[in-house]
């Protein structure tokens, strides 16, 4: 399945959500190219990567992160690390 076919198939299912669904895709599918655009600390990484006042919403966040592509998965990971060495998670 695609990836939207397999979030819109998942998220059917009573208490998965789309966070849910792309954590499945990420860390079981291992696919590569999945930006979790409601995950806070891939937010606040970019936040404080792109140096931005304010949380970035959905649509800005996937602006910021097309250049990611086709490897959001990682970029998303390396948000996450770069959080986890600030200790702002």
């Amino acid at each position: 399945m695609d990836d939207e076919a397999l979030l819109t198939m998942l998220t059917l299912v009573k208490g998965i959500g789309v966070w849910s669904v792309h954590m499945f895709m990420i860390f079981s599918l291992r696919r590569p190219d999945v930006l979790p655009i409601g995950d806070l600390g891939v937010r606040k990484g970019v936040k404080l990567l792109y140096g931005l006042k304010e949380l970035p919403k959905p649509l800005e966040m996937d602006e910021l992160c097309e250049k990611w592509r086709p490897y959001r998965s990682v970029g998303s990971w390396y948000m996450w690390k770069y959080m986890d060495a600030k200790g702002v998670l």
